[in-house]
């Protein structure tokens, strides 16, 4: 997901996660989400811990833009 600057803070990015997971445990066979987030975004990863994502694991160099790395914490929820 991804939030314009001007945009931020204004609760937006958590009413569309919110929505989502709604309509997820909705369906009624959805038993969690699994996402990943560079980790060089702290912002990012504390929005997914304060939308009740936990973090599972570390993939190291996941994503290259030109020639710089980025790792990516990977996280999930349990819908249950």
């Amino acid at each position: 997901m991804y939030v314009r600057e001007a945009h931020r803070s204004s609760g937006m990015a958590a009413g569309l996660m919110n929505a989502a997971l709604a309509y997820l445990r909705e369906l009624g066979d959805v038993n969690q989400v699994q996402l990943a987030v560079v980790t060089s975004s702290p912002a990012a990863v504390r929005f997914y811990e304060k939308m009740g994502f936990a973090t599972y694991g570390l993939e190291k160099r996941a994503l290259k833009v030109g020639d710089t790395y980025f790792d990516e914490s990977l996280m999930n929820l349990f819908l249950e």
